[in-house]
């Protein structure tokens, strides 16, 4: 979780580190990493950061 990751918050386009870090992989599906990120103004925001191989 030391990598910074662009993400949009509030309109604005910010590098940020992501706070929780996990993998959400459907039945049958190939699966994707998800990450919480926390905006400066206290806004919490999910974004896909990769996928599973």
């Amino acid at each position: 979780m030391e990598k910074e990751y662009e993400v949009e918050c509030d309109g604005q386009s910010m590098k940020l580190k992501p706070v929780k870090v996990w993998m959400l992989a459907p039945k049958g599906r190939r699966g994707v990493i998800i990450g919480l990120f926390k905006c400066p103004g206290g806004k919490v925001v999910r974004k896909a950061i990769g996928k599973a191989e």
